[in-house]
């Protein structure tokens, strides 16, 4: 298959090249960066439009995203436009190809107070972030071919000097602040997500799917678990969640249930930490 990834230099973005390049997939990354693979403004429909008419991808995989809730805040145009502008533009160039597009939505469009939401709970998005991934899901949804994923903590480890995620902020050996220790959340392996990737393209699916790990756990005790792969000493530092300017939700942990009924694997945490720490 050929498979397109936009905000391919991210996180997510490298481990997707990673692995579907590995299996003999023709992978192309596309990013803003000037060290991207292709360079695109995906905030340009030309562009996006012109770029996969010459390509003709079997799918389209759209991790392009300002996930920092406080950048988002300063700047909502920003926000908007990475986003949701750039999330519609793809969605209706791919339209013009026939291409399956997947688009990486978040846990956090709901409000976080109960938790173990599912594909029919009503999203209830609050600040600027989650507002402007909403406003894409609802875009999205109105092209039946595309797949929506809401994920909630993803994890995992891309090797040494490149995009990690949340394992990067600890391997990096500087103080990391915890505003609410207690909230809980679902993470996610990010391993997991090429194979449902392949397995939903040839399954023909639509829609939207939640994919989170099977383990729902506070989030100290996440990065601690983390932290214990490389060192014995924490540089948690605990701060009030009342003081920072977009406060942690109590309970972002979603309800797979339905991506389970296609008999997809997830690891667990103890699975996936072991492999992590192979790795490293």
């Amino acid at each position: 298959m050929k498979i397109l990834i936009f905000g391919g230099s991210g996180f997510l973005g490298t481990k997707l090249k990673n692995i579907f390049s590995d299996e003999g997939h023709e992978v192309l990354n596309i990013d803003h960066k000037k060290n991207s693979e292709y360079i695109l403004d995906a905030t340009k429909f030309k562009q996006v439009s012109d770029f996969l008419k010459s390509q003709k991808p079997d799918i389209i995989i759209d991790t392009i995203a300002l996930t920092n809730s406080v950048e988002c805040e300063q700047n909502p145009k920003l926000a908007k436009s990475l986003n949701f502008t750039t999330a519609k533009n793809l969605s209706l160039a791919a339209k013009e190809i026939n291409a399956k597009l997947f688009f990486i939505s978040s846990s956090y469009v709901f409000d976080g107070k109960r938790g173990n939401y599912s594909e029919e709970d009503l999203p209830s998005p609050e600040g600027v972030y989650a507002k402007t991934k909403f406003m894409a899901e609802k875009e999205l949804l109105k092209e039946k071919k595309n797949i929506i994923f809401r994920v909630d903590l993803l994890y995992g480890y891309n090797g040494k000097n490149a995009p990690n995620g949340i394992f990067g902020k600890i391997l990096c050996n500087k103080t990391f602040y915890v505003g609410n220790p207690n909230q809980i959340r679902s993470p996610l392996f990010i391993e997991d997500i090429p194979p449902i990737i392949e397995k939903l393209y040839f399954l023909n699916q639509e829609g939207l799917f939640n994919l989170s790990g099977p383990d729902k756990i506070k989030m100290i005790d996440f990065l601690l678990k983390l932290e214990n792969l490389i060192r014995k000493d924490s540089k948690i530092c605990l701060i009030k969640n009342e003081k920072l300017l977009v406060p942690e939700k109590e309970n972002s942990s979603l309800n797979s249930d339905k991506i389970h009924k296609l008999r997809v694997k997830m690891h667990n945490l103890e699975e996936s930490l072991k492999r992590i720490k192979k790795e490293l």
